[in-house]
């Protein structure tokens, strides 16, 4: 998977809220924030996924995040 760039940090909006988009169609993942596309790679495995959606966030200097207008499309 390849790593986010320095110039893609600059997408997030510190201290208000943020839009994300995932897209998960087959092995293929691909994803956007404010806009601005992050990722967009294949994997096997996460293409034979099956069961619930978890929304995660690592870890790290005390990060307080906050959900909300979630939508989730069949494709």
């Amino acid at each position: 998977m390849k790593q986010i760039t320095p110039e893609q940090e600059e997408f997030l909006k510190v201290g208000d809220w943020n839009t994300m988009r995932i897209r998960v169609q087959g092995d293929r993942i691909s994803s956007w924030l404010n806009g601005e596309q992050m990722v967009d790679f294949e994997d096997e495995k996460i293409g034979k996924g099956q069961g619930r959606i978890a929304l995660q966030i690592h870890d790290g200097g005390g990060i307080k995040v906050l959900w909300r207008n979630l939508k989730l499309t069949t494709l």
